[in-house]
């Protein structure tokens, strides 16, 4: 489930459009009176928590593969895994407060810039910040187990610990990348991995 939370991750996100120019206030003050971009909101956020959701499934998926069930490693594993996917939930519903409120509830968009810009900066906010930091403590604990049960290539063990450690500057945005893109190369190498099912052919000999 690595991969869909790949593809409904980024999917959402593209979809998920603001403008792009932070100062352009006249823009901000009439992006959500816009209906196409209110549906294209509602749109992606509802990929991106969908694809949280595969990432529950395979963060659980991760620690019966890594051997970390019923050890602390394992546990720690998906409570960070929890703790992304909540602040993730959290920061997507800010975004989409606005406009969804008008969607669904009818609610008028406020008027002005500053608080559909202000909502925006914030859910990115908790993104980069509290859902990319428990992002690498999931990636770094993953590497751990790998590492010591040796469920996964080296090159990759190391990559994550890089990865994981580089989510401090996830502010920058590319760091955040990298772990989207360490989720889809783990969840590759996870499917190439599991074992082929054998059907044996069994000649069955009449009795007389």
């Amino acid at each position: 489930m690595g991969i869909g939370f790949f593809v409904l991750f980024v999917a959402g996100f593209l979809t998920f459009t603001t403008p792009d120019d932070a100062k352009n206030t006249a823009k901000w003050a009439r992006w959500w009176t816009d209906s196409g971009h209110r549906v294209a909101a509602v749109i992606g956020t509802f990929l991106i928590i969908l694809g949280l959701l595969a990432f529950v499934w395979f963060a659980a998926s991760l620690q019966r593969w890594l051997g970390g069930a019923g050890h602390v490693a394992g546990t720690m594993l998906v409570t960070f895994a929890t703790l992304f996917v909540a602040a993730a939930g959290v920061s997507t519903m800010l975004r989409a407060a606005i406009p969804g409120g008008k969607l669904f509830g009818d609610t008028p968009v406020p008027a002005g810039a500053d608080l559909a810009r202000q909502f925006d900066n914030a859910g990115f906010a908790i993104l980069l910040i509290a859902g990319a930091l428990a992002a690498g403590a999931f990636v770094i604990t993953a590497s751990y187990l790998a590492r010591v049960t040796g469920a996964l290539p080296n090159w990759l063990i190391i990559a994550g610990f890089i990865v994981g450690v580089l989510q401090i500057a996830a502010g920058l945005f590319f760091p955040f990348l990298l772990f989207l893109l360490w989720v889809l190369a783990v969840s590759i190498v996870l499917v190439r991995a599991r074992p082929e099912v054998v059907v044996l052919e069994v000649d069955v000999v009449p009795t007389v």
